[in-house]
């Protein structure tokens, strides 16, 4: 009996080769945000959500590149689209919790280690509802959703990022707003 060629690459272990670039972007960005989350950064106000419409982008293409050749299963969107929604949500809830302040009329923030702490949470939820899309794929078709949930960091980053810096401008704007108060006759 003949043994398979081990030095053929499987469909599976190509799509995740392809996938590794990818990766090795999305943890750069990753290590950079979390750094920069923990530091006293300057909030643009006049263009808030540039990066993250780069990001968003990149992202885009990564995964209509990777549709272009691979047959992703429903599964795997549904849980994409889950995974997007908690970006958001979890997002949100960082920048709700993420100091505001002026200094010298520019708009300054910092995280601290509970915003640390939710984006590792938020990551997990990302990943294991990616997981969920793998399981409940079609077997023939769960390398194709694996690298969906891999190659789709970069929009979830996107999302996450886009979400904490709306939270974090509506609250600036609330506490810059002028506070009326009550006039007696």
């Amino acid at each position: 009996m003949a043994q398979p060629d081990r030095t053929i690459p499987s469909k599976r272990q190509h799509i995740m080769i392809q996938q590794l670039p990818y990766l090795l972007l999305a943890a750069a960005a990753l290590a950079r945000i979390l750094y920069r989350q923990l530091s006293v950064q300057p909030v643009r106000e006049n263009r808030p959500y540039l990066l993250m419409l780069v990001l968003g982008v990149v992202g885009a293409g990564q995964i209509a590149a990777l549709a272009g050749h691979a047959t992703i299963p429903a599964a795997a969107y549904v849980a994409l689209g889950a995974g997007l929604l908690s970006a958001a949500a979890v997002g949100w809830w960082r920048g709700r919790l993420v100091r505001v302040w002026r200094d010298g009329g520019r708009l300054v923030r910092q995280g601290n280690w509970t915003t640390v702490a939710l984006w590792i949470v938020g990551l997990a939820i990302h990943l294991g509802l990616d997981q969920v899309g793998v399981v409940l794929a079609p077997a023939a078709d769960r390398a194709a959703a694996q690298a969906l949930g891999t190659t789709s960091i970069m929009l979830y980053l996107s999302i996450a990022l886009a979400a904490q810096r709306f939270a974090t401008l509506s609250r600036s704007r609330a506490a810059a707003a002028p506070r009326l108060r009550a006039v007696s006759f």
